[in-house]
């Protein structure tokens, strides 16, 4: 199991590690070079071939692999590892990259696949990212499966490295790196070095040729013109197949999917009850819905009493009725009707975007989650499947001699 199914994202959420994972995102473009696919998915159905992008495979950069031969020895010292001089400038290149593609105006929003203009990347920067793969498949009507088709698509993500936080935040006290024009706020909740959907390049073409599938320099891929700085890919989600039941010679209708959010550990929208910065719902809010997709169910789930009227006092107009606070503990007990994998099997469909975040300072609850998640079969309807991007607090293991989530938990 590579990181593609893992933890490829990482990043501090109350003042812990917590890990934004990408699960499987086998989703879809309608039709080749279409405008619009979303709304087209809603019209209903089409003559055209009906698509979608299913993960191949995740591609470590040379980066993120060095840090995976080292990490045994660097441990019990990372602080000190991450303030070299090497690592010290890989840090300044990746978070600087993550800050500049997250600096966008919130008018500039992505609506539709491809939304910005093709561009080239920098193979010097860029070269540090890692990558995850995608193949292209179409609908056959007459056996009711996918096949695979002509179509490669890749985007980059940011690499595991370091403490699996912002290293410019407080975690290193006095060996915290220091960059001009970086955030200087020490909250211990920096979010700046992740790339969410919608933020990282990407690029894809119809045919099997391009882009190189190699990394760069090799490839050369990364200063070819083929790439979007920004914006939703075509595996972002994807329409379903369903019987044309009026005419069952006819092309299938099409079910539109759907953009879902399960907050569990979510706390007030707008502010966490210790600690004023670390407003998830707000946060996801503005990654994801405010930039043009905006989400179908928000589902909020915390187990300490809430006042309701401050808690919808601090959720945006365009959430109600979308926004649906749960204040009550879910399990991981069999049958019962609270248990949360189950509960994303009713509300989720493959073909959905879907962004979990579980933070509920609680592993005896969390683990047996993230286990559930990782040991299930995607391909016999497992939950793991369902889930685009994942985050997950992976708290430090005392007594181990490991810090920052890289040993002595769930990443073993």
């Amino acid at each position: 199991m590579d990181r593609r199914i893992l933890f490829p994202y990482v990043f501090a959420f109350s003042g812990a590690a917590l890990l934004l994972v990408a699960f499987t995102r086998m989703r879809s473009l309608i039709i080749p070079g279409a405008s619009d696919p979303l709304a087209f998915a809603r019209s209903g159905s089409s003559s055209q071939p009906i698509c979608k992008w299913v993960f191949s495979h995740y591609e470590s950069s040379e980066y993120e692999q060095s840090w995976f031969g080292r990490i045994e020895t660097a441990q019990n010292n990372i602080c000190s590892v991450v303030a070299e001089r090497e690592h010290a400038d890989a840090s300044t290149v990746i978070v600087n990259r993550t800050l500049d593609l997250k600096s966008l105006p919130a008018s500039h929003q992505w609506k539709t696949y491809d939304t910005f203009p093709q561009t080239s990347l920098n193979s010097s920067i860029d070269i540090y990212m890692s990558r995850m793969h995608y193949n292209r498949t179409c609908y056959d009507s007459t056996s009711g499966n996918f096949t695979l088709a002509p179509g490669k698509g890749i985007q980059l993500i940011e690499p595991l490295w370091g403490m699996l936080r912002d290293p410019f935040d407080k975690w290193c006290g006095a060996e915290a790196l220091h960059a001009e024009g970086f955030p200087e706020t020490k909250t211990g909740q920096s979010k700046a070095h992740i790339l969410p959907q919608g933020f990282a390049p990407y690029t894809y073409s119809l045919t099997d040729d391009v882009p190189s599938t190699e990394q760069p320099p090799s490839g050369g891929d990364l200063d070819s013109p083929v790439w979007r700085s920004h914006g939703i890919p075509p595996w972002h989600s994807s329409p379903r197949p369903l019987p044309n039941e009026q005419h069952s010679s006819q092309q299938p209708v099409l079910k539109a999917p759907k953009n879902i959010h399960l907050d569990l550990g979510s706390s007030y929208f707008g502010v966490w009850t210790k600690d004023g910065a670390a407003a998830s719902g707000q946060w996801f809010y503005d990654t994801y819905h405010a930039r043009g997709q905006p989400f179908d169910r928000f589902i909020a789930v915390e187990v300490e009493t809430l006042d309701d009227t401050v808690a919808f006092e601090q959720v945006p107009s365009d959430l109600v009725g979308v926004y649906n606070l749960m204040n009550v503990p879910l399990s991981m007990e069999e049958g019962d009707k609270l248990n949360t994998i189950d509960m994303i099997k009713r509300v989720v469909d493959p073909e959905d975007f879907f962004v979990f975040k579980l933070d509920i300072d609680a592993a005896p609850i969390e683990e047996p989650i993230v286990r559930a998640l990782l040991e299930d079969e995607p391909a016999e309807g497992g939950a793991s499947g369902l889930i685009d991007e994942l985050v997950c607090f992976i708290p430090p293991s005392p007594g181990t001699g490991c810090s920052f989530g890289w040993c002595g938990g769930l990443t073993d």
